[in-house]
């Protein structure tokens, strides 16, 4: 690595007073062959099943949404993109609402099996909706009242609107499976360790745990163009610092890496290309209000607290500037800033150290400071909640996150509040803890598309299936319900600013910005772009080349 790269994080340092990383890994040696792209990142995956209970993982999807290919992807600038289907999808009847779609008559499995309606009945529908399957949502499917299939052409009836019904039947994101490998299996155990067939440009071919995982072209990939590549290998190095400089080494091609101060040295190397747009991605501090989280935090005061004490800006501005200059901070949980809606209502909650002390004091909170000090010990216990010590769980070998994590960690101290580290590998991270509940504190990204806010049911209504922090409001749900249902985007984006403007006052969550997302290439290669959505930056990955 680059001096200059060093002397950024220790300017960084200065402001956050101390930073502690672990040392650098070292690298291998591995070189790419000719036709062979190495794509480094940061998070390996739990298993090849996506869209499971135990595998939400973004990382996940790098590598499968190329292999379980729907009908339609979206594209770097979140416009739909035909893959597997002919056309798009129709809606042709309201009542009951009714959709038909048309599977390409070139779209096969890579064993040679044809793609049809069978694997959007039997490994879309049918797999999501059975309660066996541990699958992280079922929102959409269990809408659906039947599916009638004949060959390629699929007849969807629902038992209600279902306002995102053309994602759900567009399949984008791992959720179509080869219906002739799935049936009777136990699907909690597929897809474990290899995946044996492939509807898109590439297939899989091994897995090297702790190391990488290699996927070759699918030559019976023909509703688009073939994939240019012989193959791709997904090396995984989880040291912030090593990632950069596997890649500066030259022992890979590309990456697309999560916002690290190292990006802005690559974006002075002329070696180079870096890509970069703001995304339907957002970083944001989830609160638990479950009974396995502190106590506390099902205070309104005490959340109140926790967002007055975050100087959200100067997080920003102290630790983006230079790769995002002018990254405004994030007052939505629910729209971005750049999306039509954005109405700005967590800006009721500014920085303030002495309003969150002047808080606690008045609900009869003892033992903390009388005003806000940088070296201050002296932690609040609160009436019938305790101690305001709170467990701050996040992804382990991300600089920026754990530089977040510092600031956040001194400015709550300096008030009287305490957070406990707790950073655990993205697997177990995302794989175990949040579903569990077991966390009080929790920061992490949810990557995700245009269409996305329609089912915020999912995340903010009460019993919502990515409700991970157990947050109710009635009201809320209600809204957001209705919202699920109406086929009319004004009328939804009415109805999620009424849902918001109750929200803002429960404190579910703290927003932070919306992610910008980042792509990295070297100069031999090409047509590599920023995603903007969850399908990431392989959405075109048939057109990437190398020299």
């Amino acid at each position: 690595m680059r001096k200059r790269s060093f002397l950024l994080l220790a300017g960084v340092a200065a402001i956050v007073a101390s930073l502690v990383v672990g040392p650098a890994a070292t690298a291998g040696p591995e070189r790419s062959s000719a036709g062979t792209v190495v794509f480094i990142h940061d998070q390996e995956p739990p298993s090849l099943r996506p869209n499971w209970v135990d595998n939400t993982l973004y990382a996940t999807s790098l590598v499968t949404n190329n292999i379980f290919l729907g009908g339609m992807i979206r594209d770097n600038n979140a416009n739909w993109v035909l893959r597997n289907f002919a056309s798009k999808p129709k809606l042709v009847k309201r009542n009951p609402m009714t959709v038909t779609f048309q599977i390409h008559p070139k779209a096969v499995w890579s064993d040679g099996r044809p793609v049809t309606c069978n694997d959007w009945r039997v490994g879309g529908w049918q797999l999501f909706i059975n309660p066996a399957n541990n699958v992280s949502t079922r929102t959409g499917w269990e809408d659906v009242r039947s599916m009638r299939c004949q060959g390629k052409k699929g007849t969807v009836v629902f038992k209600k609107v279902y306002a995102d019904w053309e994602t759900l039947i567009a399949g984008n994101g791992s959720t179509i499976f080869p219906a002739h490998i799935i049936a009777g299996q136990d699907f909690n155990k597929l897809f474990e360790n290899s995946i044996p067939v492939s509807n898109g440009p590439w297939r899989f071919q091994s897995w090297q745990k702790g190391v990488q995982i290699t996927v070759v072209k699918n030559p019976r990939f023909t509703v688009a163009p073939a994939m240019k590549l012989d193959r791709v290998v997904f090396r995984y190095i989880t040291d912030t610092n090593a990632r950069f400089q596997a890649l500066k080494a030259g022992e890979g091609h590309a990456m697309e890496p999560q916002g690290q101060l190292q990006i802005a040295d690559f974006l002075k190397d002329s070696n180079f290309k870096v890509e970069s747009r703001a995304g339907f991605s957002y970083e944001h501090l989830d609160l638990q209000y479950g009974p396995k989280g502190a106590p506390a935090l099902r205070q309104q005061y005490v959340r109140q607290a926790l967002i007055q004490g975050i100087n959200r800006p100067q997080i920003a501005s102290a630790l983006w500037q230079t790769i995002a200059p002018g990254l405004p901070t994030l007052q939505s949980l629910i729209f971005k800033t750049f999306e039509k809606g954005y109405v700005p209502v967590f800006k009721k909650y500014p920085f303030s150290q002495a309003k969150v002390i002047q808080t606690l004091k008045g609900k009869g909170c003892t033992g903390g400071p009388d005003r806000p000090s940088a070296g201050n010990d002296s932690i609040f216990s609160c009436p019938g909640v305790g101690k305001l010590s709170f467990r701050f769980s996040t992804t382990a070998g991300n600089q920026l996150r754990a530089l977040t994590f510092e600031i956040i960690q001194r400015q709550l101290k300096s008030v009287g509040i305490e957070l406990v580290p707790r950073f655990q590998p993205a697997g177990l991270l995302f794989g175990t803890t949040l579903p569990s509940s077991d966390w009080d504190i929790i920061m992490f990204t949810w990557v995700q598309s245009p269409s996305s806010k329609i089912t915020s049911n999912d995340l903010y209504g009460c019993g919502g299936e990515q409700n991970y922090m157990n947050y109710c409001n009635r009201r809320v749900t209600a809204l957001l319900n209705q919202t699920a249902v109406n086929l009319d985007e004004a009328q939804r984006t009415k109805l999620l600013n009424q849902a918001e403007a109750v929200m803002v006052n429960d404190l579910p969550s703290i927003p932070m910005f919306v992610r910008p997302v980042f792509a990295i290439s070297n100069k031999k290669m090409k047509g590599m772009t920023a995603p903007t959505t969850l399908e990431g930056s392989p959405w075109n990955a048939n057109t990437w080349t190398i020299q």
